[in-house]
């Protein structure tokens, strides 16, 4: 059984059906007129799966800037959702060719944001999910910039 709350936001799965996961997730940004950055993150969290669709609940920590975020990641064969809630609050969707706007909310302020999805893969390969993603995000209707994120998720 999945609760959400008034967002739509996962908060809870039935224990019984989750699995501790490994989470590494590779990300690189390209902003307009400078080189690439790329960065890496690795955490621990749980999946399910329900109705041919796969999720993964994790925490952040302060390395990525959202210590205090749960995040949840929900897939299938053609898209990628990722479900923040905590200090920030923001839902992101990934599908070839969709352009989802959104809204990036903190304690502080609220930043619309829109993403324009080109690429997304999602498979399970030697024990281990890999979801790949390359979009264009903009900020007030301006390029902030090309980003490509691969995550891996593989059982423990």
């Amino acid at each position: 059984m999945v609760w959400r709350n008034g967002a739509g936001s996962i908060l809870f799965m039935e224990a019984r059906t989750m699995q501790p996961v490994k989470i590494r997730i590779l990300s690189t940004t390209k902003d307009e007129g400078s080189e690439a950055q790329a960065s890496e993150q690795k955490y621990t969290g749980m999946m399910t799966e329900k109705g041919g669709k796969y999720y993964v609940i994790y925490k952040e920590d302060e390395q990525s800037g959202l210590d205090n975020t749960k995040t949840t990641l929900k897939w299938d064969d053609e898209h990628v959702i990722v479900m923040r809630s905590g200090s920030v609050d923001h839902r992101q969707e990934f599908r070839r060719g969709y352009v989802d706007k959104s809204l990036y909310q903190t304690p502080y302020m609220k930043i619309p944001l829109t993403t324009e999805t080109s690429y997304v893969y999602t498979h399970f390969r030697n024990g281990m999910w890999q979801l790949e993603m390359e979009y264009t995000l903009y900020h007030d209707d301006k390029p902030y910039g090309e980003m490509k994120i691969l995550i891996e998720v593989e059982e423990i």
